[in-house]
This record gives C-alpha cells, sequence and structure tokens, in this order.
C-alpha cells in the first residue's frame, strides 16, 4: 500500500515469510488497510515487480500460521481442479512434509497468477478468489470487535463452510464434496463461536464486503469443484440459515 501510494507510487518486491504471505498476499498486486473496524477499506493495486518465495521461511512457522496459510490454499483447490482440492485434503497437517508442501503451495501461486493475468482489476473471473470471503471478513472483523482476534486464514476457513452451504442450497454443489471439505475444516480449524444474537451484526458487516452491489449481499458461490459463480446475490433470510447451519456442523 506504500509503494502504491509514495510519491504516486515507486517499485516494489514481496519476500514473504509465511505461508499466508506467499499463498495470497504477495501475488495479485492488491494492497489495503483496515479502516474503522473493516477489512479492507482503502487500498489499491500494485503488483510487485518480483515475489521471492523460500519455504524455508515457512518451517519456523507455529501451527496456527501454517493453517492459516493453507486455508487459502484449500480455497484455490475449490476453485481450480477436484484433483488439486484432493490433494490438499490428504495432505498430513499433523507431520509436515515440507518439501510436498513447497509442490502444492507452486500449484496454488500458479492457479492465482492465472486468474490475476486475466483478470488484473476484478471486473470479473477474479471474484472467483472470493470464495469464503464475504462471510470470513464478517468473521474477522467480528472477531476484532470481539477482542478475540482470528487469524484471516481461520476466518476464511469458517467463511468456506458457510459459502459451501450456499453453494450446495443454490447452486447444487455436491454434498458429499461439501461434507469432506467441511470436515477438514473442522478437524484442523475448529469452529468459531458465534449466537443468534451475532447474526445481524455479521450481517451488517457482510454488507460492507466490496463486492456488493446496489445495497445487496453478493457472494461467490461453486457449482462444482472448479465452477465458480461471481456476483450471486443471496437474501438475508438465507444468510441466517447459512449462519445456523455453521453454529450447526
Amino acid at each position: 500500500f506504500v509503494a502504491a501510494t509514495f510519491k504516486r507510487g515507486i517499485a516494489c518486491i514481496n519476500i514473504p515469510t509465511s505461508l499466508l504471505g506467499a499463498v495470497d498476499a504477495a501475488v495479485g498486486g492488491k494492497t489495503g488497510v483496515n479502516f474503522d473496524g473493516l477489512k479492507n477499506e482503502i487500498g489499491a493495486f500494485c503488483p510487485a515487480k518480483v515475489v521471492v518465495i523460500n519455504t524455508k521461511f515457512f518451517q519456523t512457522l507455529d501451527r496456527q500460521n501454517l493453517l492459516s496459510g493453507y486455508a487459502e490454499m484449500l480455497k484455490h483447490g475449490l476453485i481450480s481442479s477436484q484433483q488439486h482440492w484432493a490433494e490438499l485434503l490428504n495432505f498430513d497437517l499433523n507431520t509436515v512434509d515440507y518439501q510436498k508442501l513447497q509442490e502444492l503451495l507452486a500449484a496454488s501461486v500458479s492457479i492465482k497468477e492465472r486468474i490475476v493475468q486475466e483478470d488484473p482489476f476484478e471486473q470479473g473471473i477474479r471474484k472467483a478468489l472470493n470464495v469464503g470471503h464475504t462471510a470470513g471478513h464478517a468473521f474477522e472483523s467480528f472477531s476484532f470487535e470481539k477482542q478475540t482476534p482470528l487469524l484471516h486464514g481461520y476466518a476464511i476457513a469458517y467463511g468456506m463452510i458457510c459459502e459451501l452451504y450456499l453453494s450446495h442450497r443454490l447452486a447444487r454443489f455436491p454434498a458429499d464434496k461439501m461434507r469432506q471439505t467441511i470436515r477438514f475444516i473442522r478437524d484442523h480449524y475448529g469452529l468459531f463461536p458465534i449466537s443468534c444474537v451475532d447474526y445481524p451484526r455479521l450481517c451488517e458487516l457482510m454488507k460492507h464486503d466490496k463486492k456488493n452491489e446496489s445495497g445487496n449481499i453478493n457472494f461467490t458461490l461453486l457449482a462444482d469443484i472448479g465452477n465458480a459463480l461471481i456476483n450471486q446475490t443471496v437474501e438475508e433470510k438465507t444468510i441466517v440459515e447459512m449462519l445456523d447451519f455453521y453454529r450447526e456442523s
């Protein structure tokens, strides 16, 4: 963000030292700062001149920060291919093979790069990268309000539970793949506790999402793995059902 704005823009090289940074923030040119309790309210597009990824950094991460980055990789699996999705679900996160992780990461980064090259300013297909993020950003902002802050990837993992439910309910995403993915998330990430009293605030936070148009709450949903549906407007009563499903899961 500083490189995008200082002297109206200077060159920038990204050297991510976390898995989340490598798979998400370092690639794609999006910059942003949180403002007034909301995620990425101020920002600009500023692609790095070079991105240098060295996986030795990731061996220094604690389990939570490793999992935070892995959630974004899982999202890339959902929007790419059944083979890559299955590889991610079968990867042993309890005894990490860093060589295999490097291979999965390279595939994950290439998925994002391909989409960003096709749509650098998020006018169309790049919105596929937002799977899990409408609900996830709401969870993330809400967790800061409650002074129980979530790591970004954890919030996105919980957002994926919500949005896979919507995908199944509204776009016929296969129930077996939904259950497998949710089981993986639940087993590794647990759940962020919410109650029905929190629903109005969560819905309000979702209304601030940048994908929204004309006051509607928009989601990126999946008809199947690798088949993303962007700009899907969802009514508030269905969002309440989604939050019920999340709590029951």
